[in-house]
């Protein structure tokens, strides 16, 4: 009852009309291990992040509604490798393209991402990267509330995509709450 009595006060703040045009999200996640694309495991390393989303485009069809956003995020992840603190800050810039299954930005939506980011560090964890611009990549899955708030589930993947070897790359998962304003 405190959570969604919090979350009506706090998505009321921020409501908006239905047709949003910018977004401010939160995330906070978690390094994934080598089970997807990744080469080494990060599973250990908690991530935070903030993202400034701009629709800038809107295509209502026939199978749904389609958005193109501009996005840029930062990222905050950090581990305990080998007794030692690490840290690795991610900058990213990158279209952003949104699917609503009906004729309006509500309920479910998925969307995905291609960009490029900047990383702070070449080494974090077990992974050695072979440069600090990367290739960003997401694929995410959520729910818009009629307040237009939504929460979504992210993965997200950074790698040189074979512009150099070795390409290990590194991958987080994430919960992400937008503000709509």
């Amino acid at each position: 009852m405190h959570r969604l009595l919090a979350t009506a006060l706090l998505c009321g703040t921020f409501a908006i009309p239905a047709r949003a045009e910018q977004e401010l999200i939160l995330s906070a996640g978690k390094g994934l291990s080598d089970i997807l694309i990744q080469k080494d495991s990060i599973a250990g390393s908690e991530m935070y992040g903030v993202n400034y989303a701009y629709r800038f485009a809107e295509y209502p069809m026939s199978h749904g509604l389609w958005q193109w956003w501009a996005q840029g995020s930062y990222s905050h992840l950090s581990i305990d490798y080998r007794g030692r603190g690490q840290n690795q800050d991610i900058f990213e810039l990158k279209p952003v393209l949104r699917w609503y299954p009906g004729q309006r930005a509500s309920g479910l939506f998925a969307e995905a991402g291609v960009g490029a980011a900047y990383l702070s560090e070449k080494n974090f964890g077990q992974i050695e990267l072979t440069t600090h611009g990367n290739f960003a990549l997401h694929f995410a899955a959520g729910y818009r509330l009629r307040s237009g708030c939504a929460v979504s589930v992210r993965y997200s993947h950074f790698s040189n995509a074979y512009t150099n070897t070795p390409n290990p790359g590194f991958d987080f998962g994430s919960i992400n709450w937008h503000f709509s304003f």
